[in-house]
C-alpha cells in the first residue's frame, strides 16, 4: 500500500498557512503474526485465570516489543527507483522513530531518487539519498532532524511579540519556543518577548491555565499573539467505577488526588501517601515497617470495620501495603451514595478507586528512580538515671512507711546505669529503587516496571522489605480490544515483639541490660529492683516471628464495540495470596519470675484466592443538546481463605543456641490448627447519566447484591441513588467574567456494608465433646455439641447518605472551590448484644442487627494556581468538621443505654467510645481541705482530689463521667508546589484539631507505683514543696495512695491535637543540553523531610494515635504504645532515556 502524500496527511492537523514546513508524525505500523491457538480447559478457577492473564499478555507484549525493537534498532530497508524524496523520507520515517521538519519547495523537483539497502543504517541511508540533492541534515532533540542545503545556514529573523489573555491583559511567564527545539524565551512582565529564530519556524505558546498556541512566523518580524483560557482541570477524566467522566461533570462527591503530591511522600502503602490531600480523607498509619495504613471516609459509618473498598484497576482488592505507590498514575475517593452506589453492599465506607500507568505510543521510554533515607523517631522520654531513680525510690518506701530495701538504700549498684530507650530505639533506613520500560505504537501499548523497598525500622528487630513486578499491556485492532494489568508482589516482614513502648518506660534505670545468672542471659529485675516491665532488647532476641506474602494481583479485559457510542466489556480480575507465618520462641526469660518455658516453633500457612467476572455495556450518545451515557452490568465474586497451622515445644540446637527452625526439629505437638471460609456474591448494576446543554445534569443509579453470607431471606439487598447538578454558568443570565465555573449540586442514596460480616454467622458449628459420662456404667461416650448460638435472620447494614454540594472556578479556571455538605445515617449496624447464660451459650454472643450511627459534616477544597511569571507556584488546601452520633444500640440489657470498657462509654446520644473516667480537681494541700471536703475521708495531705459528680458524697466508680471525645472536630491539608526555571519545591501540612487523647505510657511513669522508672524533673507532693501537680508518692497499701495511682482517671486525658510538617522537598531538574550530551532525556535531584516538625501539646511520643488494637473505635484515641511516625531525610533522583 503505498502512503498518502505528505501534503494530504499533515496540512489540515497543522493548521499551517504556508506549507514550507512540514512535520511528519506517522507512527509505524506493527507486523501482524498469526499466533497458535491452544484450546484448553482446566478445572481450577486460579490456574485458568491466569492463562488466561499470561496468554493475553504475551500476545500484546509481543506486539509491543516488535514496534519497539524497530524503534531502537534504527535500521531500514527499502527498494525504490525513480521517488521522489519527500516518499523516500515518508518511508523511512515509516520505520524509524525520527520524524523529518524541512521546506516543502526545496524538495518539490527531487524525484529521481533510488536506493536499494537491506537493514541499512539510517544516518548511512540518509546521507546516501541527501548528498545528490546537495541537502543535508541535522538531529534534534525528541527525534527530529532538520533537512536544509548543504553548507548553507537558513537566516534567521529578529521577532519581537505580545502575548495576552483574551481581554488584552499581558501574561507574564508564556513559554514561546521554536516548535521541536529548545530555542525559546518567557514574556516579561509586559507580555513581551525577543526572540531570532528560522524564518519558516513555528513558534510554540504556552502557559498553564491557557491552551497552547502554534504561531507559524512566516517571515514576519513582529506578532500579536493572544492565548485563549484552558479548562482542562475541569475536562480532567475522573474514573468513577465501570466508567470515566469529565471532572466537570461529576454530580457526586469525588475527591481526585494529586499523584504528583502523594509520590513526593517516603511510604510504605498508598494509603499513607495521601493524608491531608482530599477532604474528608482522614488516615491513620503510624511508624511500624509494613504497618497497613487505616483510611476512613467522612468517619466511621459502623461498630466494626470501617475500611474503604480498594479497587484497582477495575479488580476490587485489598491488602494496599503490597502495592508500589511509583505505579499509580491516578486516584479518585469516592464519598457519598451517588458516586460510590454502582459498588453497592461493598461501598459503605467509600471507594478508593486506583488506576496504575500505562504505556503511551511512540519509542521507549526508561526511567529509573533511586531514594535513600535515614529516619528516626523524633521525640523521647525525659527520664531519671540510675541515681535520681534511687532517690524518688527511697522516698518512696519512706513514705510509705517501709523499710527501703538494703540495695535501694545503697542507691543500688552505681556502675549500673541502663538507658532502655538507647537500647531499643536506633536510626533507621529507607530504600526505594524502581525502573520502568514504557511505550508502544498506534493499537498498541506497554507498561512494565520492576521496585525494590526496604524499610529497617526505628525499632530494634523491625523491618519490611517487597520486591514487586507491574505489567500492563494493551492491544487494538478494528472494533476489538484486549490489555491486562498483572502485578506480583513478594513481601517479608520482620515483626515487633511485645510493646517496646512501654517497656522503655517500665524497665528500670538500675537492671541491667545482660545478666548471665538469668535463663537466656538478660536482666530483668530482682526483689530489690522489682518491675512489671519486660526486657525488650531480651524478647526481641529470644523471639523471632516473620510474616511472608506473595501476593498476584491483576486481571485481564475484552472489549469490543460494534457500534460507535457501544462497547461491550468482558473482565477477568483474580488476586490471591500466599501467606506464611513464622515464630521461633527460644529458651529463655525477659521478666521477672517469668516460669522458663521450652523453645518452641509455631507456623502457619494461609491462602486467600478471589475471583471475578464481570460483564459491562457502555452506551454514549448525544442527540442535539442531549446527551445520555452510562453502564449496565453484571458482577460475581468468589472468595475463598483456607489456614493451616502447628506448633511444637522443644527445638532441637546445634551448637548449643542455634535452633533448627523446622516443626520437624520439636518433640511435643503443642497446637494443631485451621479453618476455611468461602463466600459468592452476585451483582447486577446500572447507571444513567443524562446532560442537557451542558447545564443541567442527572445521574442514576442502581445495584443489586446477593451474597451467601446472609441467609435467603434477606440475602438480596438493593442499592439506589440519585443525583443531579445545575451549571449556572452555562445560563443565559448568568454573566460573570471573573466566574469560570459554577455548578450546584445534591445526591441522595443508599449503600450496604457487608464487610463486619463473619462467612459462618448465621450457621450453627458443633465441637466434639468427648466427656459427657452416661448409661449404667458411667462411661465417658464420644458426641458433639453446638458452640454457639446464631441469628439466622442478620442482614445488610445499611447506610442512607446525602450531600450537597457547590463546584466554582474563577479568574479563568485559575482558583477552584468545592465546598460540601454530607449527613449520613447507618442503620442495622451489627452487634453482639447479651443473652443469659442458662441458653448453654458459650462461644460469644450472636450478631444482631441492633445499632444506628449518625455522621455529619462540612468539606472545602481551595486550590490556587499562578503561572504569570517565571516563579510558577500551585496552593491547595482543604478542611473537614466531622461529628458522629450514635443513636441507638439495641437491648443491651438491665436498662442499660450504652457500651463500657475500661476508659470509655459508647452511649446514645454521644460519639462513640468517649472518654468515661474519674475526674479530678487539684491536690489536697492540708488536713483542713480534707475535712471541709468531706467526701474523700481516707485522703491525706498530697492526695488527688477528685469530684463527687452523682452527689452521693461517696468517691468511687459511680463517679466516673465524661471528659472527652476521641474524635477531632477539624481535619485540615495544605500543599503548595512552585518551580523556578530549573529548581522546584513544595511542602505539605497537615492538621487535627479537638480530639482527646489517653496518654496510656505516661500513666505508667505519673502514677508513682512501685513498677516502672519516672519522668526527669518530677516533683511529688511535699509538705515542704506542695506546688506541684503531682501527688504524694508511697509504696503503700492504703486507700489514697490507690486512689493516686489509679489509671481511670482524667490526669492522662490530653489534647490530641497537632499539626505536622508532613513533608519538604527541593529538587533541581539538570539541563537539557547536558542531558543530549550523556543520553538522558530528564534528569532531577531532589532531597526531601518528612514529618520534620510537629506542634503539638500533646506529651506523648506522637499525637497521631492508632488506637488501642483491643478495642478498636472503643478506645480509639487510647495510646497504649503507639509506634510512633518518625522523622525521615531522604535524598532521591529521577531520571529517564
Amino acid at each position: 500500500m503505498q502512503p498518502l502524500p505528505v501534503y494530504q496527511r499533515y496540512k489540515k492537523r497543522l493548521k499551517v498557512r504556508d506549507q514550507r514546513f512540514l512535520l511528519f508524525t506517522n507512527i509505524p505500523k506493527v507486523m501482524e503474526k498469526k499466533q497458535p491457538v491452544h484450546a484448553y480447559r482446566d478445572r481450577h478457577a486460579l490456574l485458568s485465570a491466569i492463562y488466561v492473564m499470561k496468554f493475553t499478555f504475551l500476545i500484546i507484549l509481543a506486539a509491543c516489543l516488535q514496534v519497539s525493537a524497530k524503534v531502537h534498532s534504527q535500521k531500514v530497508s527499502l527498494q525504490v527507483r525513480d521517488a521522489s524524496l519527500k516518499k523516500v523520507l515518508a518511508m523511512i520515517e515509516s520505520q524509524t522513530a525520527y520524524h523529518f521538519l524541512f521546506s516543502d519547495r526545496r524538495l518539490k523537483d527531487q524525484h529521481n531518487v533510488n536506493v536499494q539497502v537491506h537493514q541499512a543504517d539510517v544516518f548511512n541511508v540518509l546521507e546516501q539519498v541527501l548528498a545528490p540533492a546537495s541537502l543535508e541534515y541535522r538531529l534534534l532533540e525528541d527525534n527530529l532532524v532538520v533537512i536544509t542545503p548543504r553548507g548553507v545556514t537558513q537566516a534567521d529573523v529578529k521577532i519581537q511579540g505580545r502575548v495576552t489573555g483574551p481581554d488584552g491583559t499581558p501574561l507574564v511567564g508564556v513559554t514561546v519556543k521554536v516548535k521541536g527545539t529548545t530555542i525559546g524565551k518567557l514574556t516579561d512582565a509586559n507580555g513581551a518577548f525577543e526572540l531570532n529564530v528560522p524564518e519558516d519556524a513555528v513558534l510554540e505558546c504556552s502557559y498553564i491555565g491557557y491552551e497552547t498556541l502554534e504561531v507559524p512566523v512566516n517571515g514576519r518580524t513582529s506578532l500579536s499573539i493572544v492565548l485563549q483560557p484552558s479548562d482542562k482541570s475541569l475536562n480532567e477524566i475522573v474514573v468513577i467505577g465501570y466508567q470515566s467522566v469529565k471532572k466537570k461533570d461529576l454530580t457526586g462527591a469525588v475527591s481526585v488526588v494529586n499523584t504528583q503530591e502523594a509520590q513526593r511522600m517516603t511510604a510504605t502503602t498508598v494509603g499513607e501517601s495521601i493524608q491531608g490531600l482530599a477532604a474528608g480523607v482522614n488516615v491513620r498509619s503510624g511508624g511500624r515497617p509494613g504497618q497497613e495504613s487505616k483510611i476512613e471516609i467522612r468517619g466511621v459509618g459502623t461498630l466494626n470495620n470501617n475500611d474503604p473498598l480498594f479497587v484497582i484497576d477495575g479488580l476490587i482488592s485489598y491488602g494496599n501495603r503490597d502495592f508500589n505507590p511509583a505505579d499509580v498514575e491516578s486516584i479518585q475517593v469516592l464519598k457519598d451514595a451517588s458516586a460510590a452506589a454502582i459498588y453497592g453492599a461493598n461501598a459503605a465506607n467509600g471507594v478508593v478507586i486506583i488506576t496504575t500507568k500505562k504505556g503511551k505510543e511512540g519509542p521507549l521510554r526508561v526511567n529509573f528512580n533511586a531514594k535513600y533515607g535515614i529516619q528516626q523517631i523524633p521525640k523521647r522520654w525525659d527520664l531519671t538515671n540510675n541515681y535520681e531513680f534511687a532517690e524518688l525510690n527511697k522516698t518512696a518506701y519512706i513514705n510509705g512507711g517501709r523499710t527501703p530495701m538494703a540495695s535501694v538504700s545503697t542507691e543500688f549498684d552505681p556502675s549500673i546505669n541502663t538507658d532502655w530507650q538507647d537500647a531499643v530505639m536506633r536510626t533507621g533506613s529507607y530504600q526505594d529503587y524502581g525502573l520502568d520500560f514504557s511505550g508502544g505504537g498506534k493499537n498498541t501499548s506497554y507498561f512494565i516496571s520492576g521496585n525494590y523497598f526496604r524499610n529497617e525500622g526505628t525499632i530494634i528487630g523491625t523491618s519490611f522489605d517487597r520486591i514487586s513486578l507491574r505489567v500492563n499491556t494493551e492491544g487494538s485492532r478494528g472494533i476489538f480490544r484486549i490489555g491486562e494489568n498483572l502485578s506480583l508482589t513478594n513481601a517479608h516482614e520482620d515483626q515487633l515483639q511485645g510493646n517496646p513502648f512501654y517497656d522503655m518506660v517500665r524497665m528500670l534505670p538500675v537492671i541491667p541490660l545482660y545478666n548471665e545468672n538469668n535463663p537466656g542471659g538478660y536482666g530483668y529485675g530482682s526483689d530489690d529492683a522489682y518491675t512489671f516491665g519486660t526486657n525488650p532488647v531480651a524478647i526481641n532476641n529470644l523471639i523471632q516471628s516473620d510474616q511472608y506474602n506473595f501476593r498476584i494481583r491483576g486481571n485481564a479485559y475484552a472489549e469490543l464495540r460494534p457500534l460507535q457510542w457501544l462497547v461491550y466489556k468482558f473482565n477477568l480480575g483474580v488476586e490471591t495470596s500466599f501467606d506464611h507465618y513464622k515464630s521461633l520462641r527460644k529458651e529463655g526469660s525477659w521478666t521477672y519470675n517469668q516460669p522458663v518455658d521450652p523453645s518452641s516453633l509455631y507456623e502457619n500457612r494461609a491462602q486467600f484466592l478471589s475471583l471475578l467476572y464481570e460483564h459491562t455495556l457502555n452506551f454514549d450518545r448525544q442527540f442535539g443538546q442531549h446527551t445520555l451515557n452510562g453502564v449496565l452490568g453484571v458482577s460475581q465474586r468468589e472468595v475463598t481463605y483456607e489456614l493451616t497451622g502447628a506448633g511444637k515445644q522443644h527445638i532441637a540446637q546445634y551448637p548449643a543456641g542455634r535452633y533448627f527452625d523446622q516443626l520437624n526439629a520439636g518433640t511435643t505437638i503443642q497446637t494443631v490448627d485451621g479453618y476455611k471460609e468461602r463466600f459468592v456474591t452476585l451483582s447486577y448494576l446500572g447507571r444513567l447519566n443524562y446532560d442537557f446543554a451542558d447545564r443541567y445534569l442527572l445521574s442514576l443509579t442502581f445495584r443489586r447484591d446477593g451474597d451467601s453470607r446472609f441467609g435467603e431471606a434477606h440475602r438480596w439487598g438493593n442499592f439506589p441513588s440519585v443525583s443531579g447538578a445545575w451549571r449556572l454558568s452555562k445560563e443565559a443570565f448568568f454573566n460573570v467574567p471573573w466566574v469560570s465555573d459554577l455548578k450546584l449540586r445534591a445526591s441522595y442514596g443508599v449503600l450496604g456494608n457487608t464487610s463486619t460480616i463473619p462467612e459462618y454467622a448465621r450457621i450453627p458449628s458443633l465441637n466434639l465433646f468427648p466427656y459427657a459420662v452416661f448409661g449404667v456404667g458411667q462411661e465417658i461416650q464420644p458426641g458433639a455439641t453446638q458452640t454457639a448460638l446464631v441469628n439466622q435472620d442478620i442482614k445488610w447494614e445499611e447506610k442512607r447518605t446525602f450531600n450537597a454540594g457547590v463546584d466554582a472556578s474563577f479568574f479563568n479556571n485559575s482558583l477552584d472551590v468545592t465546598a460540601e455538605y454530607y449527613r449520613a445515617r447507618t442503620n442495622d449496624i451489627l452487634v453482639r448484644l447479651p443473652i443469659a447464660g442458662t441458653t448453654g451459650n458459650a462461644g460469644g454472643n450472636p450478631f444482631t442487627n441492633a445499632a444506628s450511627l449518625r455522621n455529619s459534616g462540612v468539606e472545602v477544597s481551595i486550590t490556587y494556581r499562578n503561572n504569570k511569571s517565571a516563579f510558577k507556584y500551585q496552593v491547595s488546601g482543604n478542611f473537614t468538621t466531622i461529628k458522629n452520633e450514635v443513636l441507638a444500640l439495641g437491648d443491651l440489657g438491665a436498662g442499660r443505654t450504652y457500651i463500657a470498657t475500661g476508659l470509655t462509654r459508647t452511649e446514645i446520644g454521644r460519639s462513640i467510645g468517649e472518654w468515661y473516667v474519674l475526674k479530678s480537681n487539684g491536690i489536697f494541700q492540708n488536713q483542713k481541705e480534707i475535712d471541709d471536703y468531706q467526701v474523700q475521708p481516707f485522703a491525706k495531705p498530697g492526695d488527688i482530689r477528685y469530684v463527687n459528680v452523682n452527689g452521693d458524697e461517696i468517691i468511687d466508680n459511680d463517679d466516673r463521667t465524661y471528659v472527652g471525645s476521641p474524635w477531632p472536630k477539624l481535619q485540615t491539608g495544605l500543599s503548595f508546589g512552585g518551580s523556578y526555571k530549573s529548581f522546584s519545591f513544595s511542602l505539605m501540612l497537615y492538621g487535627n484539631f479537638g480530639n482527646k487523647l489517653f496518654n496510656g505510657v505516661r500513666s505508667v511513669m505519673d502514677r508513682f507505683d512501685d513498677n516502672s522508672n519516672y519522668r526527669k524533673g518530677v516533683k511529688p507532693w511535699t509538705e515542704e514543696d506542695p506546688n506541684t501537680d503531682f501527688p504524694r508518692i508511697a509504696y503503700s497499701n492504703e486507700l489514697g495512695i490507690q486512689f493516686n495511682t489509679r489509671g481511670d482517671i482524667d490526669r492522662w486525658i490530653e489534647d490530641g491535637s497537632y499539626v505536622r510538617l508532613r513533608n519538604v522537598e527541593l529538587g533541581y531538574t539538570l539541563p537539557k543540553a547536558f542531558l543530549q550530551r550523556v543520553g538522558f532525556t530528564q534528569a532531577r535531584v531532589y532531597v526531601s523531610g518528612q514529618n520534620l516538625l510537629t506542634f503539638t501539646g500533646y506529651t506523648g511520643l506522637d499525637p497521631d494515635v492508632v488506637g488501642n488494637p483491643d478495642q478498636q473505635l472503643l478506645e480509639r484515641g487510647h495510646d497504649t504504645g503507639n509506634y510512633p511516625a518518625s522523622r525521615i531525610i531522604s535524598f532521591g533522583i529521577q531520571c529517564g532515556f
